[in-house]
Protein backbone atom coordinates (compact mmCIF):
# COMPACT_ATOMS: atom_id res chain seq x y z
CA UNK A 1 0.00 0.00 0.00
CA UNK A 2 1.20 3.73 -0.83
CA UNK A 3 2.69 5.57 2.15
CA UNK A 4 -0.68 7.73 3.49
CA UNK A 5 1.01 11.17 1.97
CA UNK A 6 1.09 9.76 -1.84
CA UNK A 7 -2.49 8.23 -1.09
CA UNK A 8 -3.74 11.69 -0.07
CA UNK A 9 -1.98 13.11 -2.95
CA UNK A 10 -3.08 10.50 -5.54
CA UNK A 11 -6.32 11.31 -4.08
CA UNK A 12 -6.24 14.90 -4.94
CA UNK A 13 -5.50 14.48 -8.34
CA UNK A 14 -8.01 11.96 -8.79
CA UNK A 15 -10.57 14.23 -7.61
CA UNK A 16 -9.58 16.97 -9.53
CA UNK A 17 -9.10 14.81 -12.86
CA UNK A 18 -12.81 13.84 -12.09
CA UNK A 19 -13.39 17.38 -11.22
CA UNK A 20 -12.30 18.61 -14.83
CA UNK A 21 -14.17 15.07 -17.07
CA UNK A 22 -17.70 16.32 -15.18
CA UNK A 23 -16.89 19.86 -16.45
CA UNK A 24 -16.54 18.77 -19.97
CA UNK A 25 -19.09 16.30 -19.85
CA UNK A 26 -21.37 18.90 -17.97
CA UNK A 27 -21.06 21.60 -20.96
CA UNK A 28 -24.60 22.88 -22.20
CA UNK A 29 -26.94 21.53 -19.38
CA UNK A 30 -29.51 22.94 -20.65
CA UNK A 31 -29.56 21.65 -24.55
CA UNK A 32 -31.42 18.43 -25.18
CA UNK A 33 -29.56 16.34 -27.03
CA UNK A 34 -30.54 14.36 -30.18
CA UNK A 35 -29.38 10.85 -31.76
CA UNK A 36 -29.74 9.11 -34.86
CA UNK A 37 -32.08 5.55 -34.25
CA UNK A 38 -31.71 3.44 -38.07
CA UNK A 39 -34.77 1.67 -37.43
CA UNK A 40 -33.74 -2.38 -38.82
CA UNK A 41 -35.20 -4.65 -36.46
CA UNK A 42 -38.41 -4.14 -37.99
CA UNK A 43 -38.48 -2.31 -41.05
CA UNK A 44 -34.71 -3.18 -42.85
CA UNK A 45 -35.34 -3.00 -46.38
CA UNK A 46 -39.38 -2.23 -45.93
CA UNK A 47 -40.57 -2.88 -49.20
CA UNK A 48 -43.38 -0.45 -48.84
CA UNK A 49 -44.39 1.84 -45.42
CA UNK A 50 -47.24 4.17 -44.10
CA UNK A 51 -46.35 6.96 -41.75
CA UNK A 52 -48.56 9.02 -39.99
CA UNK A 53 -48.61 11.82 -37.60
CA UNK A 54 -50.15 10.77 -34.52
CA UNK A 55 -49.46 13.86 -32.26
CA UNK A 56 -48.07 17.59 -32.75
CA UNK A 57 -46.92 19.37 -35.98
CA UNK A 58 -44.37 17.87 -38.68
CA UNK A 59 -43.00 19.60 -41.99
CA UNK A 60 -42.41 17.13 -44.80
CA UNK A 61 -39.25 18.49 -47.04
CA UNK A 62 -37.08 16.54 -49.32
CA UNK A 63 -33.69 16.90 -48.30
CA UNK A 64 -31.51 19.04 -50.06
CA UNK A 65 -34.66 21.62 -50.95
CA UNK A 66 -35.30 24.85 -49.33
CA UNK A 67 -37.21 25.42 -46.24
CA UNK A 68 -39.41 27.05 -47.92
CA UNK A 69 -40.56 23.66 -49.92
CA UNK A 70 -41.51 22.28 -46.42
CA UNK A 71 -45.30 21.32 -46.77
CA UNK A 72 -47.45 21.22 -43.40
CA UNK A 73 -47.38 18.03 -41.94
CA UNK A 74 -49.66 18.27 -38.98
CA UNK A 75 -51.80 15.44 -36.78
CA UNK A 76 -53.48 12.80 -39.07
CA UNK A 77 -51.22 13.58 -42.38
CA UNK A 78 -50.01 10.68 -43.96
CA UNK A 79 -47.30 9.45 -46.54
CA UNK A 80 -46.94 5.88 -48.31
CA UNK A 81 -43.75 5.33 -50.29
CA UNK A 82 -43.14 1.74 -52.14
CA UNK A 83 -41.72 0.45 -55.17
CA UNK A 84 -43.93 1.33 -58.51
CA UNK A 85 -42.27 -0.52 -60.99
CA UNK A 86 -39.51 1.88 -62.65
CA UNK A 87 -38.98 4.05 -59.65
CA UNK A 88 -40.29 4.50 -56.08
CA UNK A 89 -43.88 6.16 -55.62
CA UNK A 90 -44.45 8.48 -53.09
CA UNK A 91 -48.42 9.20 -52.26
CA UNK A 92 -49.31 12.38 -49.70
CA UNK A 93 -52.27 12.42 -47.95
CA UNK A 94 -55.16 11.58 -50.51
CA UNK A 95 -53.03 12.44 -53.26
CA UNK A 96 -53.01 9.53 -55.76
CA UNK A 97 -49.38 7.68 -55.91
CA UNK A 98 -46.43 9.30 -57.90
CA UNK A 99 -43.14 8.47 -58.96
CA UNK A 100 -40.44 9.96 -57.01
CA UNK A 101 -37.57 10.74 -57.74
CA UNK A 102 -35.74 11.99 -54.84
CA UNK A 103 -33.10 10.22 -52.49
CA UNK A 104 -34.24 11.27 -49.11
CA UNK A 105 -37.62 12.76 -47.13
CA UNK A 106 -37.43 14.51 -43.83
CA UNK A 107 -41.00 14.56 -41.70
CA UNK A 108 -39.20 16.91 -38.64
CA UNK A 109 -41.14 17.90 -35.64
CA UNK A 110 -41.89 21.23 -35.20
CA UNK A 111 -42.12 22.27 -31.31
CA UNK A 112 -41.26 20.26 -28.24
CA UNK A 113 -43.35 17.06 -28.01
CA UNK A 114 -44.67 15.47 -31.12
CA UNK A 115 -45.22 11.48 -32.47
CA UNK A 116 -45.90 9.13 -35.52
CA UNK A 117 -46.69 6.28 -36.73
CA UNK A 118 -44.84 3.96 -39.22
CA UNK A 119 -47.05 0.93 -40.17
CA UNK A 120 -45.28 -2.51 -41.03
CA UNK A 121 -46.62 -4.65 -44.59
CA UNK A 122 -48.50 -7.02 -41.95
CA UNK A 123 -50.51 -4.14 -40.48
CA UNK A 124 -48.94 -3.29 -37.19
CA UNK A 125 -47.95 0.30 -36.00
CA UNK A 126 -44.90 1.72 -34.11
CA UNK A 127 -44.98 4.68 -32.74
CA UNK A 128 -41.96 6.89 -32.06
CA UNK A 129 -41.12 10.30 -30.80
CA UNK A 130 -39.10 12.92 -32.50
CA UNK A 131 -38.10 13.52 -36.54
CA UNK A 132 -37.97 10.50 -39.28
CA UNK A 133 -35.96 10.48 -42.50
CA UNK A 134 -37.10 8.48 -45.19
CA UNK A 135 -34.23 7.31 -47.72
CA UNK A 136 -34.93 4.71 -50.59
CA UNK A 137 -31.53 2.33 -50.97
CA UNK A 138 -31.67 -0.52 -53.03
CA UNK A 139 -35.04 -1.22 -53.83
CA UNK A 140 -36.34 -0.73 -50.25
CA UNK A 141 -36.73 2.02 -47.32
CA UNK A 142 -33.87 2.97 -44.55
CA UNK A 143 -35.77 4.90 -41.82
CA UNK A 144 -33.61 7.05 -39.18
CA UNK A 145 -35.84 8.43 -36.26
CA UNK A 146 -33.79 11.34 -34.57
CA UNK A 147 -34.93 11.55 -30.95
CA UNK A 148 -33.98 13.23 -27.68
CA UNK A 149 -31.77 10.61 -25.69
CA UNK A 150 -33.66 10.24 -23.14
CA UNK A 151 -36.76 9.56 -25.02
CA UNK A 152 -35.13 6.97 -27.06
CA UNK A 153 -33.99 5.58 -23.25
CA UNK A 154 -38.24 5.11 -22.87
CA UNK A 155 -38.17 3.15 -25.68
CA UNK A 156 -35.24 1.14 -24.54
CA UNK A 157 -35.51 0.23 -20.84
CA UNK A 158 -39.59 -0.94 -20.88
CA UNK A 159 -38.75 -3.68 -23.94
CA UNK A 160 -35.40 -4.39 -22.56
CA UNK A 161 -36.42 -5.42 -19.04
CA UNK A 162 -40.61 -4.94 -18.60
CA UNK A 163 -42.44 -2.48 -17.29
CA UNK A 164 -44.37 -5.17 -14.96
CA UNK A 165 -41.37 -5.06 -12.74
CA UNK A 166 -41.77 -1.22 -11.89
CA UNK A 167 -44.09 -2.45 -8.84
CA UNK A 168 -41.46 -4.88 -7.68
CA UNK A 169 -38.22 -4.16 -9.24
CA UNK A 170 -38.19 -0.46 -9.78
CA UNK A 171 -34.65 -0.04 -8.43
CA UNK A 172 -33.50 -2.93 -11.52
CA UNK A 173 -35.19 -0.70 -14.62
CA UNK A 174 -33.13 2.47 -12.78
CA UNK A 175 -30.38 -0.14 -12.82
CA UNK A 176 -31.11 -0.93 -16.72
CA UNK A 177 -31.68 2.85 -17.20
CA UNK A 178 -28.01 3.73 -16.00
CA UNK A 179 -26.20 0.49 -18.43
CA UNK A 180 -28.26 1.90 -21.59
CA UNK A 181 -28.17 5.30 -21.25
CA UNK A 182 -24.18 4.32 -20.86
CA UNK A 183 -24.14 2.25 -23.87
CA UNK A 184 -25.70 4.38 -25.97
CA UNK A 185 -23.15 7.61 -24.87
CA UNK A 186 -20.16 5.33 -25.67
CA UNK A 187 -21.52 3.96 -28.99
CA UNK A 188 -22.79 7.78 -30.36
CA UNK A 189 -18.85 9.34 -29.42
CA UNK A 190 -17.40 7.32 -32.43
CA UNK A 191 -20.81 6.45 -34.43
CA UNK A 192 -23.17 8.93 -36.49
CA UNK A 193 -26.27 6.51 -35.71
CA UNK A 194 -27.42 3.53 -33.35
CA UNK A 195 -29.60 0.63 -34.17
CA UNK A 196 -33.08 -0.09 -32.57
CA UNK A 197 -31.63 -3.73 -33.02
CA UNK A 198 -31.00 -6.05 -29.65
CA UNK A 199 -28.92 -8.19 -32.50
CA UNK A 200 -26.53 -4.69 -33.20
CA UNK A 201 -27.26 -2.83 -30.13
CA UNK A 202 -29.97 -2.76 -28.04
CA UNK A 203 -33.57 -3.42 -28.36
CA UNK A 204 -35.70 0.28 -29.19
CA UNK A 205 -39.53 0.09 -29.92
CA UNK A 206 -40.45 3.57 -29.75
CA UNK A 207 -43.50 4.55 -27.44
CA UNK A 208 -45.19 1.39 -28.39
CA UNK A 209 -43.21 -0.10 -25.08
CA UNK A 210 -43.27 2.94 -22.66
CA UNK A 211 -45.10 2.31 -19.25
CA UNK A 212 -43.88 2.12 -15.88
CA UNK A 213 -40.46 1.64 -16.69
CA UNK A 214 -40.31 5.49 -18.02
CA UNK A 215 -40.09 6.36 -14.56
CA UNK A 216 -37.03 4.80 -13.76
CA UNK A 217 -35.16 6.87 -16.96
CA UNK A 218 -36.27 9.86 -15.33
CA UNK A 219 -35.02 9.31 -12.20
CA UNK A 220 -32.10 8.11 -13.16
CA UNK A 221 -31.81 11.22 -16.22
CA UNK A 222 -28.09 11.87 -17.30
CA UNK A 223 -26.93 9.10 -15.03
CA UNK A 224 -23.70 7.01 -16.60
CA UNK A 225 -21.23 4.45 -15.65
CA UNK A 226 -17.25 5.34 -16.22
CA UNK A 227 -13.95 3.79 -15.70
CA UNK A 228 -12.61 4.78 -12.18
CA UNK A 229 -9.49 5.91 -13.12
CA UNK A 230 -9.95 7.27 -17.15
CA UNK A 231 -13.64 8.42 -16.22
CA UNK A 232 -14.47 7.59 -19.61
CA UNK A 233 -17.89 5.61 -20.45
CA UNK A 234 -17.32 1.89 -20.46
CA UNK A 235 -18.71 -0.79 -22.58
CA UNK A 236 -22.13 -1.37 -20.17
CA UNK A 237 -23.23 -4.58 -21.77
CA UNK A 238 -25.63 -7.21 -20.42
CA UNK A 239 -28.28 -9.91 -20.95
CA UNK A 240 -31.12 -11.67 -20.14
CA UNK A 241 -29.86 -14.01 -17.55
CA UNK A 242 -26.28 -15.37 -17.19
CA UNK A 243 -27.17 -18.96 -15.51
CA UNK A 244 -26.28 -18.18 -12.81
CA UNK A 245 -22.58 -17.47 -13.47
CA UNK A 246 -20.85 -14.22 -15.03
CA UNK A 247 -18.61 -14.12 -18.03
CA UNK A 248 -14.99 -12.58 -18.85
CA UNK A 249 -15.66 -10.47 -21.79
CA UNK A 250 -12.06 -12.13 -23.50
CA UNK A 251 -14.12 -15.61 -23.19
CA UNK A 252 -16.96 -13.77 -25.79
CA UNK A 253 -15.31 -11.07 -28.29
CA UNK A 254 -11.55 -11.99 -27.17
CA UNK A 255 -10.90 -8.14 -25.89
CA UNK A 256 -10.01 -8.16 -22.00
CA UNK A 257 -11.89 -5.60 -20.23
CA UNK A 258 -11.52 -4.81 -16.67
CA UNK A 259 -14.89 -4.24 -15.85
CA UNK A 260 -16.15 -7.60 -16.07
CA UNK A 261 -15.02 -10.63 -14.07
CA UNK A 262 -16.31 -14.46 -14.41
CA UNK A 263 -17.66 -14.71 -10.82
CA UNK A 264 -20.88 -16.95 -9.13
CA UNK A 265 -24.21 -15.21 -9.23
CA UNK A 266 -26.22 -16.19 -6.72
CA UNK A 267 -29.40 -13.72 -7.74
CA UNK A 268 -29.58 -15.22 -11.40
CA UNK A 269 -30.74 -19.15 -9.97
CA UNK A 270 -34.14 -19.65 -9.76
CA UNK A 271 -35.73 -16.80 -11.74
CA UNK A 272 -36.38 -16.63 -15.25
CA UNK A 273 -38.43 -19.37 -16.01
CA UNK A 274 -36.80 -20.93 -19.57
CA UNK A 275 -34.26 -18.39 -18.91
CA UNK A 276 -33.00 -20.02 -15.70
CA UNK A 277 -33.32 -23.63 -17.13
CA UNK A 278 -34.19 -25.17 -20.36
CA UNK A 279 -33.61 -28.37 -22.12
CA UNK A 280 -33.39 -29.10 -26.38
CA UNK A 281 -33.41 -32.28 -27.67
CA UNK A 282 -32.42 -33.10 -31.11
CA UNK A 283 -31.83 -37.00 -33.24
CA UNK A 284 -28.42 -37.93 -34.00
CA UNK A 285 -28.92 -37.45 -37.67
CA UNK A 286 -30.46 -33.97 -37.50
CA UNK A 287 -28.11 -32.61 -35.19
CA UNK A 288 -25.28 -34.26 -38.57
CA UNK A 289 -27.22 -32.22 -40.99
CA UNK A 290 -26.71 -29.02 -39.26
CA UNK A 291 -22.81 -29.45 -39.50
CA UNK A 292 -23.47 -31.04 -42.90
CA UNK A 293 -21.86 -34.60 -41.04
CA UNK A 294 -23.71 -37.76 -41.01
CA UNK A 295 -25.14 -39.15 -37.88
CA UNK A 296 -23.74 -37.63 -34.61
CA UNK A 297 -21.79 -40.61 -32.81
CA UNK A 298 -20.35 -38.84 -29.82
CA UNK A 299 -20.05 -35.42 -28.44
CA UNK A 300 -17.38 -33.83 -26.48
CA UNK A 301 -17.40 -30.29 -25.06
CA UNK A 302 -14.17 -28.02 -24.13
CA UNK A 303 -15.81 -26.08 -21.13
CA UNK A 304 -14.60 -22.54 -19.74
CA UNK A 305 -14.15 -21.94 -15.54
CA UNK A 306 -17.58 -20.42 -15.77
CA UNK A 307 -19.60 -23.75 -17.27
CA UNK A 308 -20.30 -22.41 -20.62
CA UNK A 309 -19.02 -24.13 -24.01
CA UNK A 310 -16.01 -22.88 -25.33
CA UNK A 311 -15.73 -25.67 -28.11
CA UNK A 312 -17.98 -28.42 -29.75
CA UNK A 313 -16.16 -31.70 -30.61
CA UNK A 314 -18.19 -34.09 -32.87
CA UNK A 315 -17.78 -37.45 -34.51
CA UNK A 316 -20.32 -38.46 -36.89
CA UNK A 317 -21.24 -42.84 -37.44
CA UNK A 318 -18.90 -42.60 -40.09
CA UNK A 319 -15.46 -41.30 -38.26
CA UNK A 320 -15.78 -37.62 -40.09
CA UNK A 321 -14.79 -34.95 -37.10
CA UNK A 322 -16.11 -31.31 -36.37
CA UNK A 323 -15.18 -28.72 -34.54
CA UNK A 324 -17.19 -25.62 -33.98
CA UNK A 325 -17.77 -22.64 -31.10
CA UNK A 326 -20.16 -23.06 -28.43
CA UNK A 327 -21.79 -19.57 -29.67
CA UNK A 328 -21.55 -21.07 -33.22
CA UNK A 329 -23.41 -24.53 -32.20
CA UNK A 330 -26.19 -22.78 -30.01
CA UNK A 331 -26.81 -20.09 -33.00
CA UNK A 332 -27.73 -23.36 -35.19
CA UNK A 333 -30.96 -24.30 -32.86
CA UNK A 334 -31.64 -21.09 -31.34
CA UNK A 335 -35.32 -20.05 -32.13
CA UNK A 336 -35.37 -16.90 -33.88
CA UNK A 337 -38.04 -14.92 -33.99
CA UNK A 338 -40.06 -17.47 -32.17
CA UNK A 339 -41.64 -17.14 -28.34
CA UNK A 340 -39.32 -18.52 -25.96
CA UNK A 341 -40.57 -22.02 -24.61
CA UNK A 342 -38.40 -24.27 -21.74
CA UNK A 343 -37.44 -26.60 -24.88
CA UNK A 344 -35.52 -24.08 -26.27
CA UNK A 345 -31.73 -23.61 -27.21
CA UNK A 346 -30.54 -20.28 -25.48
CA UNK A 347 -27.14 -20.21 -24.33
CA UNK A 348 -23.60 -22.01 -24.27
CA UNK A 349 -23.90 -22.75 -20.49
CA UNK A 350 -25.03 -26.07 -21.28
CA UNK A 351 -24.10 -29.78 -20.96
CA UNK A 352 -25.20 -32.65 -23.24
CA UNK A 353 -26.48 -36.52 -22.67
CA UNK A 354 -26.46 -39.19 -25.37
CA UNK A 355 -29.20 -41.88 -24.97
CA UNK A 356 -30.26 -44.70 -27.14
CA UNK A 357 -32.57 -44.02 -29.38
CA UNK A 358 -34.43 -47.37 -28.72
CA UNK A 359 -35.63 -46.68 -25.18
CA UNK A 360 -39.04 -45.89 -24.90
CA UNK A 361 -40.16 -42.78 -24.11
CA UNK A 362 -42.26 -43.19 -20.80
CA UNK A 363 -39.03 -45.09 -19.31
CA UNK A 364 -37.39 -41.79 -18.67
CA UNK A 365 -38.10 -38.05 -16.71
CA UNK A 366 -40.06 -36.84 -19.26
CA UNK A 367 -39.79 -33.66 -17.71
CA UNK A 368 -35.79 -34.03 -17.55
CA UNK A 369 -35.55 -34.46 -21.06
CA UNK A 370 -38.35 -31.67 -21.83
CA UNK A 371 -40.74 -33.40 -24.12
CA UNK A 372 -43.36 -31.00 -25.69
CA UNK A 373 -46.51 -31.49 -24.40
CA UNK A 374 -47.91 -32.62 -28.11
CA UNK A 375 -46.50 -35.75 -27.14
CA UNK A 376 -47.99 -36.40 -24.08
CA UNK A 377 -51.16 -38.40 -25.44
CA UNK A 378 -49.01 -40.69 -27.26
CA UNK A 379 -46.62 -41.19 -24.54
CA UNK A 380 -49.93 -41.82 -21.92
CA UNK A 381 -51.01 -44.46 -24.73
CA UNK A 382 -48.06 -46.17 -24.32
CA UNK A 383 -47.82 -45.87 -20.66
CA UNK A 384 -50.75 -48.39 -21.07
CA UNK A 385 -48.53 -50.96 -22.96
CA UNK A 386 -46.14 -53.66 -22.13
CA UNK A 387 -42.54 -51.77 -22.32
CA UNK A 388 -40.47 -52.44 -25.12
CA UNK A 389 -42.92 -51.67 -27.29
CA UNK A 390 -44.91 -48.88 -28.69
CA UNK A 391 -43.20 -45.44 -29.39
CA UNK A 392 -39.19 -44.63 -28.79
CA UNK A 393 -37.00 -41.72 -28.33
CA UNK A 394 -35.89 -42.11 -31.80
CA UNK A 395 -39.26 -41.13 -33.32
CA UNK A 396 -38.09 -37.19 -32.22
CA UNK A 397 -36.45 -34.80 -34.71
CA UNK A 398 -35.91 -31.64 -32.09
CA UNK A 399 -37.78 -29.87 -30.26
CA UNK A 400 -38.19 -27.16 -32.79
CA UNK A 401 -39.26 -29.54 -35.44
CA UNK A 402 -41.33 -31.98 -33.42
CA UNK A 403 -41.52 -36.07 -34.34
CA UNK A 404 -41.27 -38.27 -37.41
CA UNK A 405 -43.66 -41.06 -38.62
CA UNK A 406 -41.03 -43.71 -38.84
CA UNK A 407 -38.72 -44.33 -35.81
CA UNK A 408 -34.94 -43.40 -36.31
CA UNK A 409 -31.80 -46.27 -35.55
CA UNK A 410 -30.06 -43.31 -34.15
CA UNK A 411 -29.59 -42.18 -30.72
CA UNK A 412 -30.92 -38.85 -29.06
CA UNK A 413 -29.01 -36.04 -27.38
CA UNK A 414 -30.44 -33.86 -24.65
CA UNK A 415 -28.72 -30.79 -23.82
CA UNK A 416 -29.74 -29.04 -20.76
CA UNK A 417 -28.38 -25.55 -20.34
CA UNK A 418 -29.12 -22.50 -17.81
CA UNK A 419 -29.32 -19.06 -19.09
CA UNK A 420 -29.87 -16.74 -22.06
CA UNK A 421 -27.83 -14.17 -23.66
CA UNK A 422 -23.57 -14.23 -23.65
CA UNK A 423 -22.78 -13.59 -19.65
CA UNK A 424 -21.43 -10.62 -19.80
CA UNK A 425 -22.03 -7.74 -17.83
CA UNK A 426 -25.37 -7.64 -16.07
CA UNK A 427 -27.85 -10.23 -15.82
CA UNK A 428 -31.23 -8.51 -16.28
CA UNK A 429 -32.93 -11.28 -14.05
CA UNK A 430 -30.57 -11.18 -11.77
CA UNK A 431 -30.89 -7.35 -10.92
CA UNK A 432 -34.61 -8.17 -10.89
CA UNK A 433 -34.03 -10.43 -8.16
CA UNK A 434 -31.82 -8.14 -6.67
CA UNK A 435 -34.08 -5.33 -6.58
CA UNK A 436 -37.06 -7.28 -5.23
CA UNK A 437 -34.32 -8.50 -1.98
CA UNK A 438 -34.33 -4.37 -1.50
CA UNK A 439 -30.86 -3.81 -3.15
CA UNK A 440 -30.52 -0.50 -4.53
CA UNK A 441 -29.72 0.36 -8.19
CA UNK A 442 -26.44 1.46 -7.61
CA UNK A 443 -25.40 -1.41 -5.48
CA UNK A 444 -26.91 -3.93 -8.48
CA UNK A 445 -24.31 -1.71 -11.25
CA UNK A 446 -21.51 -2.31 -8.67
CA UNK A 447 -22.13 -5.86 -7.99
CA UNK A 448 -22.46 -6.52 -11.79
CA UNK A 449 -19.60 -3.64 -12.99
CA UNK A 450 -16.48 -3.49 -12.03
CA UNK A 451 -13.67 -0.73 -11.07
CA UNK A 452 -16.81 2.00 -12.08
CA UNK A 453 -18.21 5.33 -10.79
CA UNK A 454 -21.72 6.27 -11.16
CA UNK A 455 -21.63 10.05 -12.45
CA UNK A 456 -24.30 12.38 -13.38
CA UNK A 457 -23.79 13.08 -17.36
CA UNK A 458 -25.95 15.91 -18.22
CA UNK A 459 -26.87 15.53 -22.12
Amino acid sequence: MLPLSDRLSFSVKKVFFFLMVSLALQAAPCQAKEIDVELVWKFKDAGWIKVEVEQGNYTLKEAGKDKQTAMPFPAGSNLELTWGGWSPALKKNYDPFQSWSGKELELNRQGAYGSFLVQTPDGQKVSYRGSLKIRWENGGCKLINRVDQEEYLKGVVSIEMSNSWAGDGLEALKAQAVAARTYMVRKTRTAAQITDSPDYDQAYSGRNVEGAANQAVEATRGEILVDSITYQPIDALYSSHNGGYTELAENVWSNPDPHFISQPDPFSQGIGGPADRWRFIIGADILGQAFEMGPIAKIELDKLPSGRVKKVRMQDIHGKLHEVSGRAFVQKFYPYGRPIPVQAFLGNLFTVRQIPGDEPLFSFDLGELGVPSRLSELIERQKAMEAGSGPRLSRILSTNQGIRDIPAAHDVFVFNGRGWGHGVGMSQWGAYHMAQRGYTYGEILAFYYQQTDLIKHYL
